[in-house]
C-alpha cells in the first residue's frame, strides 16, 4: 500500500507532469550555473522553463507545493550537498525549509500571473529579488541563493556590482530571462524564414518582439561596456605592503585535538618565518588558528608572542575568547574572535564575529526560548559580536571579517567604508581581511562557492581583500575583482600580492538598501493579487 506522502505527490502528476519536469529543468539549470564548471551562462536561460509554467496559469496550490518540493530538493542536493559535512541533518533541514519558501514564492508569482497579468513581469522580478534579499536578515539568514554569484567567472559582468550590488546582478539576470522568454516563440519561425525579404522576416519575428530584442541588446551592451570601462580606466595605486596570507591546511578531524597543538604551532611558526624572510610585515592566519584564549595568560599567548618576536612581523589571527558570566545560562560567554598582535601592542581590540551560522554556530532564538541552551546538535553557541573594528599595520588600515560574514554585502560596506556619524561622509580602509576555516566542507565545491564571494565583495566596495582559509581556498583579490594570488586545496603555503587601493566610494555603498523597493513592490502586488479574483472567476 502506498503511503499518504506518495499519494499526495503522485496525485494529478499525470496531468501536470510536464509542469513538474519544467520545474526540474529550471532547478537543474540554476544549480549547474552555480558550480565550478564554467557554466554560469546557463543562468540567463534558467527561468525559461518555469516562466512557461506560470504563463499557462493552470497550477493549483498543490501543484505549486510539488513544484516547490522539486525546486528545493534538486537545487539543494546539487549545490549544497556539502552541508552534510558540517552536520548530517543540515541538508535535510535546508531542503525542508526551502520547500515551504519556494512554495510561497511560486504561489505569489502564480497569483500575480492569474489576477494581474499586466504586472506579471514586475511581480516575477520583485518576488524573486525579495526571496534573495530578505535572506540577509534575521537569525536564520542564509544569502547563498543569489543568482548573481553564477557570474563568478565573468569579470566584465561583475563590475556592475559597484553600482547595484550582487542583488542588482540578479535583477539583470531575471530581466534577461524575461526578455528571452518573450523572444523564444518567434525564433524558430524567424530562423526558418531567413531566405525571405526583410519585410517578411520582420513580420515573422514580430515588431513588438524587436523592442524586446533591442532591450536585450541594450542591457548587455551597457552591462559589458561598463565592465570594460571599469577594468580599463579604474586607477589603482600600488603599495608594497608586505601582507602575506597563511594557509596551514590542518585537517578538521585533528584541528581541535589537544595533542595536535604542538604540530599545528610548528606549521604556523615555519610558514610565518618563511613569510618574514620574504619581507612580510603582516601575516594573516585563518579563523580559529590558535587553540586557546589569547586574551588570557596562557601557553597559546606565550607561544604566539614568541613567534611575533622571532619573526618580527605583525600577526592577525582568529581564536576563541571566553568571558566568565555567572548570569549567563552556561556561566560563560563564548566568542569567535580575532585580533592583531604586534610586538609593540599585543593587546589590540578584539573583533567578535557579528554574523553567526544558523544552528551551526549558534542555536536559533535562544533569547526567546532559553530551554534551547540544553539542545546540543554540535553547535558552539557563540555570542554575537556587536561592533566592527579597524586595525593599522605597516601604515595601512584594514577591517576584518570571519568566515560566513563574507556572504553579507551590507556588513562589508560598513567594514570597508564606515560612515562618519557627524558629517555623513565615508572613511575608507586600505583593505579587508577575511579569515575562515572551510575544512568543514571537506574537498567539496562548497569551498569554491564560498571563496568566489570574495570577488563580489571586492568589486562592490572597490577594495582589496586578503582571505586566509585553513585548507583553502585562500585568495588575494584586488578592487577590480581580479584574483592576484590563489592557493590550491589542502596546500600548506603562504601567498602574497601587492596592495592596490583606490579612493573611489562606489554608488552601492550609498544606496545599498534599495532592494527594499523590490520588497515593497512584491508585497503590494502579492497582496493585491490575493484580494482580486483570478481571470474567468465569476
Amino acid at each position: 500500500m502506498r503511503s499518504g506522502w506518495t499519494d499526495w505527490f503522485t496525485e494529478g502528476v499525470a496531468v501536470k507532469r510536464n509542469d513538474l519536469l519544467l520545474t526540474l529543468l529550471s532547478a537543474l539549470l540554476l544549480a549547474l550555473s552555480r558550480l565550478p564548471l564554467h557554466l554560469g551562462w546557463l543562468v540567463f536561460f534558467a527561468w525559461l522553463p518555469l516562466l512557461r509554467v506560470f504563463e499557462r496559469g493552470r497550477a493549483s496550490s498543490r501543484d505549486l507545493l510539488r513544484m516547490g518540493f522539486i525546486m528545493s530538493v534538486a537545487y539543494c542536493a546539487i549545490v549544497y550537498y556539502w552541508l552534510v559535512y558540517v552536520n548530517p541533518g543540515a541538508i535535510l533541514g535546508v531542503m525542508l525549509v526551502y520547500i515551504f519558501i519556494y512554495y510561497l514564492v511560486f504561489y505569489g508569482i502564480n497569483r500575480i500571473y492569474r489576477t494581474l497579468p499586466r504586472w506579471r513581469w514586475l511581480g516575477f522580478l520583485s518576488i524573486l529579488i525579495t526571496f534573495e534579499y530578505v535572506q540577509n536578515f534575521g537569525e536564520t539568514r542564509f544569502p547563498w541563493f543569489n543568482q548573481g554569484y553564477s557570474l563568478a567567472d565573468y569579470g566584465l559582468l561583475i563590475q556592475a556590482a559597484d553600482l547595484i550590488g550582487v542583488v542588482g546582478l540578479s535583477a539583470l539576470i531575471i530581466c534577461v530571462n524575461l526578455l528571452l522568454h518573450q523572444l523564444w516563440p518567434s525564433l524558430p519561425k524567424w530562423l526558418g524564414g531567413r531566405g525571405g525579404s526583410g519585410s517578411e522576416q520582420l513580420e515573422a519575428f514580430g515588431k513588438k518582439r524587436l523592442w524586446y530584442l533591442a532591450a536585450l541588446l541594450l542591457i548587455f551592451g551597457v552591462w559589458i561596456g561598463y565592465g570594460w570601462h571599469c577594468q580599463a580606466n579604474l586607477e589603482l595605486e600600488r603599495h608594497e605592503a608586505g601582507i602575506h596570507v597563511l594557509q596551514p591546511s590542518i585537517p578538521q578531524v585533528l584541528k581541535w585535538e589537544p595533542e595536535q597543538y604542538e604540530a599545528s604551532l610548528a606549521v604556523f611558526r615555519d610558514l610565518t618565518l618563511k613569510a618574514a624572510a620574504d619581507s612580510a610585515r603582516l601575516v594573516i592566519w585563518p579563523e580559529g588558528a590558535m587553540i586557546g584564549d589569547l586574551d588570557r595568560v596562557s601557553q597559546a599567548r606565550r607561544d604566539l608572542r614568541a613567534i611575533v618576536d622571532t619573526a618580527r612581523v605583525d600577526v592577525f589571527t582568529g581564536f576563541q575568547h571566553y568571558v566568565h558570566d555567572p548570569a549567563h545560562p552556561v556561566g560563560t560567554r563564548s566568542y569567535n574572535a580575532a585580533s592583531l598582535f604586534q610586538r609593540n601592542d599585543f593587546d589590540n581590540e578584539l573583533y567578535f564575529k557579528n554574523i553567526l551560522v544558523p544552528v551551526g554556530e549558534r542555536m536559533l532564538w535562544l533569547h526567546l526560548f532559553p530551554m534551547l541552551w540544553n539542545v546540543n546538535l554540535g553547535q558552539a553557541n557563540w555570542e554575537f559580536g556587536t561592533k566592527l573594528v579597524t586595525y593599522e599595520s605597516g601604515g595601512h588600515t584594514f577591517s576584518p571579517s570571519i568566515c560566513y560574514e563574507l556572504a553579507f554585502p551590507e556588513i562589508f560596506h560598513r567594514m570597508a567604508m564606515p560612515r562618519d556619524t557627524l558629517n555623513g561622509g565615508f572613511a575608507k580602509c586600505d583593505y579587508l581581511a577575511n579569515i575562515t576555516n572551510d575544512a568543514w566542507f571537506g574537498n567539496s565545491y562548497g569551498l569554491w562557492l564560498h571563496a568566489m564571494m570574495t570577488r563580489f565583495r571586492a568589486v562592490e566596495n572597490r577594495i582589496q581583500i586578503y582571505r586566509s582559509a585553513n585548507t583553502g581556498i585562500s585568495l588575494v583579490v584586488d578592487p577590480k575583482g581580479r584574483i592576484l594570488a590563489k592557493t590550491g586545496l589542502n596546500e600548506v603555503t603562504t601567498i602574497t600580492a601587492p596592495l592596490y587601493t583606490t579612493p573611489r566610494i562606489p554608488l552601492i555603498r550609498k544606496i545599498h538598501r534599495y532592494p527594499f523597493l523590490f520588497v515593497a513592490l512584491a508585497a503590494i502586488l502579492a497582496l493585491t493579487a490575493r484580494i482580486r479574483k483570478p481571470r474567468g472567476t465569476p
